[in-house]
């Protein structure tokens, strides 16, 4: 089970996935990812990297764009 939402409600986005562990058997954990959403990469490096602009948000997640592509498609993505 998975849940993405902001930073101020966790207290009740834990306290909402502790009753709901009750409903499943077995051993359920919570863990807080350093994630930001669902993507791969960090809280603190995504927000650097979207203001390089080597991110660009793709739907729910985003499209990772390396230093070293051809200028043509560099220049298509940036304008």
């Amino acid at each position: 089970m998975s849940i993405c939402n902001k930073l101020q409600n966790k207290e009740h986005v834990i306290e909402a996935l502790r009753r709901a562990k009750f409903k499943f058997p077995g051993c359920q954990k919570i863990h807080i990812s350093k994630k930001w959403g669902f993507t791969k990469f960090n809280t603190d490096e995504y927000e650097d990297m979207v203001a390089e602009k080597c991110l660009i948000p793709d739907s729910c997640g985003v499209r990772y764009i390396p230093n070293h592509v051809p200028l043509d498609k560099w220049q298509a993505l940036h304008s």
